[in-house]
């Protein structure tokens, strides 16, 4: 018996909203995506909310549990809701939340129901993938996209043929453009080596899709704490010389190519022996805010 995956979606009159999209998951590295999407969002009116029972398995996507003094205060369940927003005149209805674990094609059909309810006249999707990159290079932005009208001059369409594990705003994003639905996706590299949050990367991110959409999304204090984050790097790697030499590899690698390198290459990701357990420390201590 199918079930409905919506819990509730409220009737708005949008003009020709603009649909984002971004989940936690594999393609959400150092949370650049969610992060990003978070920021865009902000006090935005939740719309509409899907059933978690019917999405997570609670083992794998596991609720947080809050106690004080030693007693269950709150229980924070996987979610998935739609948000939104107006920003310069323009309606954005912004999807965040959990990548669910079942049910990818029938939650593909009622993105699709919602997007022609709304009237979306564009979806464009967020993430970011790990990858080889030192994190003193530009932070590179690479889309997908089935539409070659939406591309701007400086969109760089990800190259050449790739085959990767699914994630679910893939997934979706292709059913809403099988829909007729224009739809893009922007992915931001994020070095391997360092974990969340990359603000550099969320910056990068947001001044992309804003070019898409035509918005200058706010950003607070976000250039400076990338700014700060990265002289926060530097600092730590002048002091641990293996994870300073290992980053001057990736710069060699990099400055060597011809054509930048991959979204992602596997073959080229080096071995935990190599990392060292110097590396090890320099992630711990470069993960936090």
């Amino acid at each position: 018996m199918s079930m409905n995956l919506l819990s509730f979606a409220n009737d708005l009159d949008l003009d020709h909203p603009i649909m984002l999209l971004a989940m936690s998951g594999w393609v959400d590295a150092a949370s650049v995506g969610t992060d990003a999407i978070g920021l865009i969002a902000d006090d935005g009116e939740v719309i509409a909310a899907f059933e978690p029972d019917e999405l997570f398995d609670y083992r794998s996507s596991r609720p947080v549990l809050h106690f004080s003094s030693g007693e269950l205060t709150d229980v924070a369940w996987p979610r998935l809701e739609i948000v939104h927003r107006k920003i310069d005149g323009v309606d954005l209805l912004i999807i965040t939340g959990n990548e669910p674990d079942f049910r990818w094609q029938q939650l593909t059909l009622e993105f699709v129901g919602l997007a022609e309810r709304y009237g979306v006249s564009r979806f464009v999707t967020l993430g970011a993938v790990p990858a080889p990159v030192p994190h003193t290079r530009p932070v590179r932005v690479v889309c997908t996209t089935s539409d070659p009208e939406l591309l701007l001059d400086a969109d760089e369409v990800l190259p050449n043929d790739l085959i990767v594990p699914g994630a679910a705003v893939s997934v979706i994003r292709q059913g809403i453009a099988d829909a007729g639905i224009p739809a893009i996706g922007y992915w931001v590299q994020t070095p391997h080596y360092l974990q969340s949050p990359f603000h550099p990367g969320v910056l990068s991110l947001m001044e992309r899709v804003g070019d898409q959409v035509g918005i200058a999304f706010p950003i607070g204090d976000l250039a400076e704490k990338a700014s700060a984050q990265l002289e926060d790097i530097d600092r730590d790697l002048s002091e641990r010389s293996d994870a300073k030499e290992y980053v001057e590899r990736l710069e060699r690698m990099q400055d060597e190519q011809d054509e930048p390198p991959p979204i992602i290459s596997f073959e080229d990701l080096p071995s935990p022996d190599e990392i060292g357990a110097e590396v090890e420390k320099f992630l711990r201590s470069t993960g936090e805010d």
